[in-house]
């Protein structure tokens, strides 16, 4: 289906960003269960400045080291393309600068709950899931598991001598995570690392077919 027309598109400075019509979609899955009246528009919003405010961190980092960048949001997140090939190190530090945003946003969120902890009900649950989303996402974020930051940085540091083990790695992590969706009642986490360990280990045969 040829949803290109359904795009959002609009730009940050000098970054383009483009929305994807899934990624409104994904961002409903995610949060299924609190889903009641004004909070559907709210959550959605947190889930957009979240996702938005993460690959910014991205991109800045990429137009620090002097490359330009385009942010695409799609149905599982972001991606944040430079638009040339960085150094090994620069790589690492950009990857890590997605993680470091978000977090900061959380941090400007839980600080905003402390100075004016008496906010109306909706205006404190919004500031509240724009907390929690980006501290708990941050972290899973940083999980060892391609094509997560946690991954990226995991294969960045290992090189490409050791990346079959670092995909076997990420499997059993991914796998892990599954668990804890399935136990947890969590569906698009179960759904979302079950793909990211069938994407590491349909990898790491293709490797050892060669």
């Amino acid at each position: 289906m040829d949803t290109s027309g359904l795009e959002l598109r609009f730009r940050i400075g000098s970054i383009p960003v483009v929305v994807e019509p899934w990624f409104w979609l994904s961002g409903l899955m995610l949060n299924m269960q609190s889903m009641q009246g004004p909070r559907i528009v709210l959550w959605l919003l947190v889930f957009f400045v979240s996702v938005l405010v993460h690959e910014l961190g991205h991109a800045l980092a990429i137009h620090a080291f002097g490359a330009r960048a385009a942010i695409r949001l799609h149905s599982f997140g972001g991606l944040t393309q430079p638009s040339r090939n960085l150094s090994r190190w620069r790589n690492i530090a950009m990857t890590l600068a997605g993680p470091g945003a978000g977090f900061a946003l959380g941090a400007l969120a839980m600080l905003a709950l402390r100075l004016v902890p008496d906010l109306p009900p909706l205006a404190y649950w919004t500031v509240e899931r724009l907390m929690i989303v980006n501290f708990f996402w941050g972290v899973m974020n940083l999980l060892p598991i391609p094509p997560l930051d946690g991954g990226h940085v995991l294969l960045g540091l290992l090189g490409r001598r050791y990346e079959r083990t670092a995909r076997i790695i990420a499997a059993c992590a991914a796998g892990l995570i599954v668990l804890y969706g399935l136990s947890s009642g969590q569906i698009f986490l179960t759904i979302m690392f079950g793909l990211l360990a069938f994407q590491n280990i349909q990898t790491v045969r293709a490797m050892g077919s060669h």
